[in-house]
């Protein structure tokens, strides 16, 4: 099929309603996905989604994190959501934990928080790669469509290197 699976589970950190997590259960069917949000109310709408789109390998944790993943097992791969000022922070805390060979992605809204997990993965990994995305929205103006821009988000993703043979 072409879909790989991951040996390790993966985390959606600052889930929202879930869509990343519940996207990435879908194609990781045979792995395990933790969606953590720190809002009751979010916590729900995931719990709610992962029934509604009948997604049964997605764990919703609800709490802050890092604290909340403090008990969960090390994940292959994981996805720094949310637009805090915590952002470089919890990439920092996240790559930790992610096991050599994994795949960290994030995104930033603020040009201080890009410098910020720029600087971080840029010292920790050979491979980091950035995208700035860049959404219009279609307005109708009289007789007229033109396009709005909306705030534009950066997409950071890095992989932690394998660990090195020791030297003897």
């Amino acid at each position: 099929t072409g879909v790989q699976t991951c040996a390790l589970p993966i985390w959606d950190v600052g889930a929202g309603s879930g869509s990343v997590g519940l996207e990435a259960a879908r194609i990781a069917r045979e792995g395990s996905v933790y969606a953590i949000e720190m809002d009751p109310d979010d916590h729900r709408l995931i719990q709610e989604n992962a029934v509604r789109f009948g997604v049964t390998n997605l764990q919703p944790v609800l709490g802050r994190a890092p604290e909340a993943w403090a008990r969960l097992p090390d994940p292959d791969a994981i996805y720094v959501g949310g637009s805090g000022r915590d952002v470089a922070m919890l990439v920092e805390e996240a790559w930790k934990r992610l096991a050599a060979g994994g795949r960290l992605v994030t995104a930033c809204n603020s040009i201080e928080n890009l410098a910020a997990v720029h600087a971080l993965l840029r010292a920790r990994s050979g491979d980091a790669a950035y995208w700035l995305v860049n959404i219009a929205r279609g307005i109708e103006q009289l007789d007229r469509i033109r396009f709005e821009a909306i705030n534009p988000t950066f997409l950071i993703a890095a992989t932690k290197p394998s660990a090195s043979p020791a030297v003897e």
